[in-house]
């Protein structure tokens, strides 16, 4: 939501220019749907589905409405991801080659760093907070930074991290649930009937839930998922893979 498009589109056009080194494609043509995507005002002659009061209480910062002018990108669109990693690029470059930081990932705006000294840390966190100011007219979320020893795990894209293991975050699995949820409320209103789209739909759901949380540590989980939730009330259409990995329709 704060991403200043100028910026980014300078950047995005820098990368391309040397990709343009390398490969062969029509710099122009790509150029031109890039500018489109990035500077493209989502806001205008949207449609609105749902009340505008669905959205009271949610925070100015989560919404394209409250940005400035220049700033922010559809959090749904696949662009908006691969150019949040090029938006930041530079930034991972000063962390790694300029700060000396062995222990580092970044996914899009999400950041983890890894170091014995808890005060060096502490340091870092103001450093980082100027640079990415300065450089990219960022701000990091003041409620969003937390020191917390390794053993203790540490909550990264959806996922508990600990030490040669991992686990799924709550909200993850809450959201499971409730997605769960709201196909059993769909099955019993349509009395149990569903359409080959309706299946589709279905499938895809779950099945994107249990294929990122099999990457984690959770057998017993999604054990639990698939006996215990999902074919009491779906074994009319669908079958468990072995390691409740996914589910697929009856032939």
């Amino acid at each position: 939501m704060a991403m200043d498009r100028s910026l980014l589109y300078k950047k995005v056009k820098e990368t391309l220019k040397n990709f343009k080194e390398k490969t062969d494609f029509d710099l122009d043509l790509v150029l031109y749907l890039v500018y489109k995507t990035i500077f493209n005002d989502p806001v205008k002659n949207c449609k609105v589905k749902g009340k505008i009061t669905d959205w009271k209480g949610l925070p100015k910062s989560k919404t394209l409405f409250w940005t400035k002018r220049g700033k922010g990108l559809p959090i749904g669109n696949l662009t908006s991801q691969l150019f949040g990693n090029v938006y930041l690029n530079e930034f991972d470059h000063f962390i790694k080659e300029e700060l000396k930081i062995k222990c580092y990932g970044r996914y899009v705006d999400d950041i983890i760093i890894i170091h014995k000294d808890k005060e060096y840390l502490k340091i870092l966190v103001s450093l980082l907070k100027r640079h990415l100011k300065q450089n990219f007219f960022l701000e990091l979320h003041s409620k969003k930074i937390y020191l917390q020893h390794f053993s203790k795990g540490v909550l990264f894209l959806g996922a508990i991290i600990k030490p040669y293991r991992s686990y799924i975050g709550r909200r993850t699995k809450g959201n499971f649930y409730r997605k769960i949820g709201y196909w059993k409320d769909f099955f019993e209103n349509n009395k149990g009937k569903m359409s080959k789209k309706n299946k589709s739909d279905f499938l895809a759901s779950v099945n994107s839930y249990l294929g990122a949380i099999k990457r984690k540590n959770t057998y017993k989980l999604r054990k639990k998922i698939v006996v215990e939730y999902l074919l009491p009330f779906f074994e009319k259409y669908i079958l468990s893979s072995g390691d409740y990995g996914k589910v697929v329709l009856k032939t």
